[in-house]
């Protein structure tokens, strides 16, 4: 009877357990982690997104909510930042600071990007460095 109990409740552990994976999906994507993404222009057309994108050194467009969203940066760290602010801003580019989520690994994989950034003052680097950093984020997004 005592081994009886036992199963059972070991059974309906496993079950609870269970349940609780599968409905709740966010287990399986990590932990996630906020970031800053620079907002150049949120459009109703993806034309007009692309416009606005084909303007920019670096870009992706990204649609949320029935909207095409236009970022030009995605960093985590506040010196960076703030260094990118003044760069887009010399460059007559118009940016709306926003906190986006990513996943760990996104975020662990900012640390190399960031420290280029941090480590040169070269404009055309910040272009490629930014485009690799969004074109790794859209590849993180898709998974």
């Amino acid at each position: 009877m005592k081994r009886t109990l036992i199963i059972i409740l070991v059974w309906v552990f496993l079950g609870i357990l269970f349940t609780q994976i599968i409905l709740n999906k966010n287990i399986f994507k990590g932990k996630e982690y906020t970031v800053y993404a620079f907002e150049v222009g949120s459009y109703k057309e993806e034309s007009e997104a692309q416009n606005t994108a084909n303007n920019l050194p670096s870009s992706i467009i990204l649609k949320e909510d029935n909207q095409y969203i236009v970022y030009s940066g995605i960093y985590k760290d506040i010196d960076v930042v703030n260094k990118m602010v003044v760069y887009f801003e010399n460059q007559d580019i118009n940016i709306l600071l926003k906190t986006i989520n990513i996943t760990s690994n996104f975020y662990d994989e900012l640390d190399n990007y960031e420290k280029i950034l941090e480590n040169t003052l070269d404009e055309s680097v910040y272009d490629k460095v930014n485009q690799g950093i969004l074109n790794r984020y859209m590849e993180s997004i898709m998974l």
